[in-house]
């Protein structure tokens, strides 16, 4: 979780944010936590253009990684099935990007992408074999690319989740490899076969959901008791190395690991900390609905009153710490229920229809007009991309606001950036694999508070 700041490209003001959040649903006096974030997260992916973004040197990027996390988030609180619909249809139109093309395959993101054409009811047989085919003799799912194998403890958890979903037999020497990773502990280390085990909480709780679905139920036991060492009395959990603090983020994923390993005190308490995050009718329409990072995050935008705004921390935060309020794991979310979300009551005006879900009309990929190449060197990287702008008008009660945004996007080995978020709001963007020799050269945790490739 880097110190690198991040920002949405897109991101036209409170005012534009807050109109789509009022047109995600009709305001519902009994909107559940659950239900209130997945209104935020479902407002951020259509004001977006279908998914989210991340920013690094001055351009912006899909990031494909968050926005499976934003899709899966929603869906397991089985509301914006039409948001989801259209997300997922971006991602398929636009995978490659994330989990490779041709001799590029990159392990934990095609298992990601697997997961969440499964959850969604699209075919996924095509990757689930090319993922197989991934699998080395000891077990590991690795990368294959000319840019190095940044495959880790959390994508070898994400391709144990695809085989057990799909109905495979999953292989006793890919779950032996992920057991191996285990700490004296109980925790699990992020770099496959590091010589140092440096157990991490966010690794540890991917790590249990894989394996209570593979019936490990001795590692998962002892991975639940490392995280309850990590437990604070708030009910917050502290993530990794660079994480230290009690977040969001970090109970979210814990609280169902805990659930699955029978602690459910501990899961109750990290459910707890996460709603005292959650930003509620105090705050400004954008913001509500979504989990702040961290208690300081979330006392400084009450503090800001009606001049708190989303910021790219909220959205990083949100899709992951929502797993506190559904408790379901990954292996078992499936997409269904209601079209759209909604949202909190705070004494607005409810929109007309009871299943919208906003959709800037006029907004459409940029991917799909967007013809880019990136040619790579050990030394020197050389990018081409093209912007593409997009506009859209959106009308609701609050009154009529336009979106206009530019985004750049580059195609090639993918920038993988999913996980959770620093505390300074910032994205974080550790393992950026490809994109040139600068991100090749990052790797899997070579940068200080580096994000985690998932």
């Amino acid at each position: 979780m880097t110190l690198l700041t991040t920002a949405r490209a897109g991101f036209a003001g409170t005012a534009t944010l807050a109109a789509f959040a009022l047109a995600v649903a009709p305001a519902h006096a009994a909107t559940t936590p659950d239900d209130a974030a997945s209104a935020f997260v479902v407002g951020q992916l259509a004001a977006k253009g279908n998914y989210l973004n991340a920013e690094f040197g001055g351009e912006s990027y899909p990031d494909y990684g968050l926005t499976i996390d934003a899709l899966l988030g929603v869906a397991g609180t089985s509301t914006g099935t039409a948001q989801i619909s259209k997300t997922a249809d971006w991602l398929v139109a636009n995978g490659t990007s994330y989990y490779g093309a041709g001799s590029e395959a990159y392990a934990g993101s095609l298992a990601k992408q697997v997961v969440m054409l499964q959850a969604t009811g699209r075919p996924s047989g095509a990757l689930l074999t090319k993922l197989k085919s991934m699998q080395t003799a000891a077990g590991r799912f690795s990368d294959k690319s000319e840019y190095g194998d940044y495959s880790n403890t959390i994508g070898q958890s994400w391709a144990l989740i695809a085989l057990k979903r799909s109905g495979e037999t999953v292989p006793t020497k890919a779950i032996d490899f992920l057991v191996a990773q285990q700490c004296a502990d109980g925790g699990f280390r992020l770099e496959l076969g590091a010589a140092k085990c440096t157990s991490d909480s966010d690794v540890t709780s991917f790590a249990v959901q894989a394996l209570a679905a593979n019936g490990r139920t001795t590692a998962v036991s002892k991975a639940a008791g490392y995280l309850a060492t990590q437990q604070v009395a708030s009910g917050g959990v502290r993530g990794g190395t660079s994480t230290e603090s009690p977040n969001s983020n970090s109970a979210g994923l814990a609280a169902v690991a805990f659930t699955l390993a029978g602690r459910t005190d501990n899961a109750a308490k990290a459910t707890a900390f996460v709603k005292t995050l959650q930003f509620g009718c105090s705050a400004p329409a954008a913001l509500r609905g979504a989990i702040a990072y961290d208690k300081p995050a979330f006392d400084a935008k009450i503090a800001a009153g009606s001049r708190a705004v989303v910021t790219d921390q909220e959205t990083r935060a949100t899709p992951q710490a929502m797993l506190a309020l559904t408790l379901t794991p990954y292996v078992r979310t499936i997409a269904g229920g209601s079209a759209g979300v909604a949202a909190l009551d705070c004494g607005t005006n409810p929109t007309s229809s009871p299943t919208a879900t906003a959709s800037p009309s006029s907004t459409s990929s940029p991917s799909s007009s967007t013809s880019t190449t990136t040619s790579t060197t050990t030394s020197t990287t050389t990018s081409t991309t093209t912007s593409s702008t997009t506009s859209s008008t959106t009308t609701t009660s609050a009154g009529t606001a336009t979106t206009s945004s530019t985004t750049s996007i580059v195609t090639g080995p993918p920038v993988v950036t999913d996980g959770p978020t620093s505390s300074d709001g910032g994205a974080d963007l550790g393992v950026l694999a490809g994109v040139g020799a600068f991100f090749a050269s990052i790797g899997a945790g070579a940068v200080a508070h580096g994000r985690r490739r998932r």
